[in-house]
Parts: structure tokens; C-alpha cells; sequence
């Protein structure tokens, strides 16, 4: 009874869909306040400011859909700039002064609620390489180096009075996009702007290619290793999917649900299990266990996550969706789920190869013996076992 006064947390899904939400909405009010008279009218800096609403609210939205993706992976960078851009959001649906901005605001201020209450679901990191990280200080340095050589260059420039205008340029002649309405008017702006020509291209490619070139070849070859598996199971040649002593399986959490399975791998298998809870202790003899946080990479590492055969994974289904969005960036090797018949379909397409709901397996395996048809038992079993292909 006492469970009934403690309304239930938010899930991770949910804070992913209402930053969609607001995203959509954010997108909508910017596009509406265009082309819609503001309930105010006013002047001076706050004029400013609201005219700025009635564009930059659509490049919020835009942002926060990215945020959004990022979630739906569990990083935790993608949480802390959702946050950022839902305030944000709600911000420019009062800056705008329109009746059509209140839903914005509405969203945001309960957005910001959800986000708060399901801080924790979103631990993945999202660790950046020397390389990474000098190409994005380049794209500021050169925006930077752009925006202060332009301003202070102003008097060489025809259009280039106010550091927005040095802003606008910097944008419009690094992106080669060139409209041609400020244009350098001496030497030495001249020199300027084709060093910024130079520069700006080049860093934006080299930068592009640093954060996403890893990403992109890693899923290329996860997919061909994918493909080249279901080949040779085609032909029938054996690929090792056996489970023998020399398999390594790593298991990630130890609650009641995984306990037998883990039991079952025992002395059949090299098991590794990762777990943030004492209980760990309790487990079968023969079995690794290593106490860490599931989704922390150097706990993965500890465990040997990249060289595995195998990874099982239990525990809730929102815990089990951000455990094989972790898993999977880290390893290709199988993917198998232990969870109850409803979370079947959704953790199918979060990325599990297989899923297996315990309750149908017993209860098949249950009436077939009641039937008396032995034989039939480990089909209806492993019917009751779902396999993604």
C-alpha cells in the first residue's frame, strides 16, 4: 500500500520522447512566430531579442532532436545538453510573446521535471580522443579568429559595422557559402577573408571526419562481420557459436531473473559477470564476478568486453535497453536478453540478438510435460525464445 503513495520515476524512454516532443514543438513555434504578429510589440534591446526568438526557437528544436538521438543511446552528454536546450526552449516561447508559444512553455517547464527525475538513467560516456577534441577547439579557434579579425578589420569591409555583422561574415565565408553583401573593400581585409577561406573549409572537413569517420567505419564493419555470419550459418559451416570451455561470456548485472542462467553457464563456460551489487558474492564457484557500474567502459574493459563471445544480459527492461546500447558499441559478438514476455518486441529493437522471456519457456516446457511428449519439449521451448536475425 505504502508503493501506491510513491508515484512511479519516469523511464528513460519517456524523458527521450518528451525532448522529441518539445523539439517538434520548438521547431513548430519558431516556423509560427515568423509568420504571426507578436501579442507585444515592443522596442529597443527586448525588441531585438524577440526577433531573435522567431528564428533561433527553430534551431533549438533542430538541436534538441539531436539530444534526443544521443539520449535514445544513454549518454550522458546528450542528458546535460538536453537540459540546457529544454530551458532554453521555454525561454524563447516567453521571448516570443505569442499566444501559439504557450504549449512550448508548458512542455518545457514539464520537460525540465522529467529530465530532473531520470538524471540517473543516462550514464553511457561519450569520451572524445586527443584528436577529436583538438579538431573541435580548431572550429572555435576559427570562429573566434574570424570574428575578431572581422571586426576589427571593419573599416576595410563594406557591410561590417557591429560584432553581429563580423559574426555573419565569418559564418558566410568559412561555410564558402558567400552572398556577397559584405565584401572586403582593402588589402588587408582581402588577405583576411582568403585566409579565412582557407581555414574555414578545411577545419570544418578535417572535424567532421575526426568525430564521425570512427563511428561510420565501425558500423561498416560490425554490419559486414553481420553479414558474413549469417552467410556461413546459410552454408552450414561452423562459426563458433557453440558454447564450449574455451567461450567467454560476459553477463551483465546478477539479479534473480539471470541467477539460474548464470548457474546453467557454470563449468560450461569461462563467465565473467558485472555487477554493482554485493551480491555478487553469492554466485556460483567458477564464475568471475567483478563489482563495478554495468554501463562505466573501464569496468567493461576490466571484464574483457571487446574479446567475448557472448554477452547476456538481465535486469529491467530500461536498465537492459542502456546495458545493449553499451554493449553493443563496445563489442560484435552475440547479444542475448533475459527478460518477461512484454519488453519481447522493444528490446528486439534496441539491439538484442535474442531474447528469452523465462515464464514462456517454462510454461511450454510445463505443458508439454503434462502431455507426456518428451520430445517435443526443447521445441516448444525454444519456441517460447525469441531470435532477432
Amino acid at each position: 500500500m505504502l508503493e501506491a503513495l510513491h508515484p512511479r520515476r519516469p523511464s528513460g524512454r519517456a524523458a527521450v520522447w518528451i525532448v522529441t516532443a518539445i523539439a517538434l514543438a520548438s521547431i513548430g513555434t519558431g516556423i509560427g512566430a515568423i509568420v504571426t504578429q507578436p501579442a507585444l510589440e515592443t522596442g529597443g534591446a527586448l525588441g531585438d531579442l524577440q526577433a531573435a526568438a522567431e528564428f533561433s526557437g527553430t534551431i533549438v528544436g533542430f538541436a534538441l532532436l539531436v539530444t534526443a538521438w544521443g539520449m535514445r543511446r544513454d549518454y550522458r552528454l546528450a542528458y546535460a545538453v538536453a537540459v540546457a536546450l529544454v530551458f532554453l526552449a521555454g525561454a524563447h516561447g516567453v521571448a516570443q510573446f505569442r499566444a501559439l508559444s504557450v504549449p512550448l512553455v508548458v512542455l518545457s517547464v514539464g520537460g525540465l521535471v522529467v529530465l530532473v527525475t531520470t538524471s540517473r538513467r543516462f550514464t553511457r560516456s561519450s569520451h572524445l580522443d586527443a584528436t577529436q577534441v583538438g579538431a573541435l577547439l580548431s572550429i572555435v579557434g576559427v570562429f573566434c579568429y574570424g570574428t575578431a579579425g572581422a571586426y576589427a578589420l571593419r573599416s576595410g569591409f563594406d557591410g561590417v559595422e557591429s560584432i553581429v555583422d563580423a559574426v555573419y561574415f565569418t559564418v558566410v565565408t568559412a561555410s564558402t557559402v558567400g552572398y556577397g553583401d559584405v565584401h572586403a573593400s582593402t588589402d588587408a581585409a582581402r588577405l583576411f577573408a582568403v585566409s579565412l577561406v582557407v581555414l574555414g573549409p578545411a577545419t570544418i572537413a578535417a572535424t567532421a571526419g575526426s568525430l564521425f569517420g570512427p563511428a561510420v567505419e565501425a558500423h561498416l564493419a560490425r554490419t559486414g562481420r553481420r553479414a558474413t555470419g549469417r552467410r556461413a550459418r546459410a552454408a552450414g559451416e561452423e562459426i563458433g557459436d557453440e558454447i564450449d570451455a574455451e567461450s567467454r561470456i560476459v553477463v551483465l548485472g546478477a539479479g534473480e531473473t539471470i541467477r539460474p542462467a548464470i548457474a546453467a553457464l557454470a563449468g560450461r563456460a569461462s563467465v565473467t559477470v558485472v555487477t554493482g551489487e554485493a551480491s555478487a558474492v553469492t554466485l556460483p564457484d567458477g564464475i568471475e564476478a567483478i563489482i563495478g557500474e554495468p554501463t562505466a567502459e573501464r569496468t567493461l574493459e576490466r571484464a574483457g568486453l571487446e574479446t567475448c563471445d557472448a554477452v547476456l544480459v538481465g535486469g529491467g527492461e530500461d536498465d537492459q535497453r542502456q546495458l545493449m546500447a553499451v554493449a553493443r558499441s563496445v563489442t560484435d559478438a552475440r547479444i542475448v536478453a533475459i527478460v518477461d514476455g512484454e519488453a519481447l518486441d522493444a528490446l528486439e529493437r534496441a539491439g538484442a540478438d535474442a531474447v528469452v522471456d523465462p515464464e514462456a519457456v517454462l510454461a511450454a516446457a510445463t505443458v508439454d510435460a503434462l502431455r507426456d511428449t518428451d520430445e517435443s519439449v526443447g521445441q516448444s521451448s525454444a519456441s517460447a525464445a525469441s531470435q532477432s536475425g
